[in-house]
């Protein structure tokens, strides 16, 4: 039996640190489930139920309309990747990809959707590793780069009230907004005005965009974002501002990632409930929040299933014939 100094040893060479971090990261993740498990013991779940019975077709029709604008809209930014690898692959197949990818990597997290799930496709369809990393790399620097804007936007404004044990002044949360405003302001600037286009990192080429593509990245990316809000706006009672929405599901964005909990399971509504239940029965808010669930994850993860299927059906038929 190996010692405990040799196993230490081994662990040391073979490089520690990325082991300790998937053990804190599992912590972490299992100490958040069951936060959420215990708060979800006080909720009214019957009020809950009658909440959602409440929620007309028509609304729920609305909120899938939004949520499908917000898919369409990521799915878009696949295109840039298109354009930037000049590949024959169809841009609708791309764009396609995208938004399957986008579906399964809210459910089931980024390595597995963002990551795994396209990099099979692109595969299949005839793409190699670096070109499938950089189309990857393209599409979540877009979709993140208004996140930094809308959110510095929503802090820098009086838009919602943070809980009092919070312990953050108003002027401490202007000053926060300003600096994440200027983060893709930065961006955008650089690739009007930076004379160098292109660098070398890791052995891979990455050029700068010009500045109109830049600011067509942020605009869409604003858009996306704003669809997504609006998709939740709408299904929430009367008297809640979309501003407010917004900024909610900013804070959400965030702490979903950090939690490292597929789909943001019970951060989403931890956050709202945060943010606007003092405005909002309790029950009413998680009404809402699960419907947009259903409208914008489950009911895209199962069309991207459904899609995925027909996917492998062609493909072996295409290679058997």
């Amino acid at each position: 039996m190996k010692s405990a100094a040799t196993a230490l040893a081994q662990m040391s060479s073979a490089g520690w640190w990325p082991i300790v971090k998937r053990i804190l990261i599992s912590a972490f993740t299992l100490g958040v489930m069951g936060l959420i498990a215990w708060k979800a013991r006080d909720i009214d779940w019957p009020a809950v139920g009658q909440a959602l019975r409440d929620i007309s077709p028509v609304t729920l029709a609305m909120a899938a309309g939004f949520a499908l604008l917000s898919y369409a809209l990521y799915g878009s930014f696949e295109l840039f990747g298109w354009h930037y690898l000049a590949h024959p692959l169809p841009r609708w197949r791309m764009v396609g990809v995208a938004m399957s990818s986008y579906a399964v990597n809210l459910n089931l997290g980024t390595l597995v959707g963002g990551v795994g799930f396209r990099y099979r496709l692109y595969a299949r369809l005839g793409l190699k590793v670096p070109q499938v990393a950089k189309v990857v790399g393209l599409s979540m620097l877009i979709n993140w780069l208004a996140y930094p804007l809308l959110l510095g936007v929503c802090l820098a404004l009086p838009v919602v009230t943070l809980p009092g044990d919070w312990r953050l002044s108003s002027d401490s949360l202007r000053w926060i907004g300003v600096l994440l405003c200027l983060v893709p302001l930065a961006y955008v600037a650089a690739c009007f005005g930076s004379t160098r286009r292109r660098w070398t990192v890791r052995g891979q080429k990455v050029a700068l965009p010009s500045g109109r593509v830049a600011c067509l990245q942020l605009g869409m990316s604003s858009a996306n974002w704003l669809a997504n809000a609006a998709a939740i706006h709408i299904l929430m009672p009367e008297g809640v501002a979309y501003v407010t929405v917004v900024a909610a599901l900013m804070v959400s964005a965030v702490a979903g990632v950090l939690a490292h909990v597929p789909g943001g399971l019970g951060v989403l509504e931890g956050v709202f409930i945060a943010l606007l239940g003092a405005q909002v029965p309790h029950a009413e808010l998680i009404g809402a929040l699960l419907a947009y669930r259903a409208v914008y994850y489950l009911g895209p993860l199962l069309l991207a299933f459904l899609a995925y299927l027909c996917f492998e059906a062609t493909t072996r038929r295409n290679a058997a014939a």
